[in-house]
């Protein structure tokens, strides 16, 4: 189990939310969008400049600022396990 932030993820890469570290004002427009612990989430794709990403969230695609996915904490995939 290895634990990272959201902004780390690679592309087409699935991880688990641990903990949503957001500043008041954008946590829970977000938690209302999906992003709260255990939920599945999956980088889609990257802006040309990396900002924003595009994740899918329970089949909804979001763009997330680096700034605010660099404070989601996630547990990435390894060896086929969470």
């Amino acid at each position: 189990m290895k634990i990272d932030t959201l902004d780390n993820l690679n592309l087409e890469e699935t991880a688990y939310i641990v903990e949503n570290n957001i500043k008041k004002d954008n946590k829970q427009h977000l938690t209302n969008l999906g992003i709260t612990k255990n939920t599945k989430i999956k980088c889609l794709y990257k802006s040309p400049f990396k900002d924003p990403t595009a994740y899918l969230v329970k089949n909804v695609i979001l763009a997330i600022r680096k700034e605010d996915a660099s404070q989601i904490m996630v547990i990435r995939k390894e060896n086929g396990s969470y």
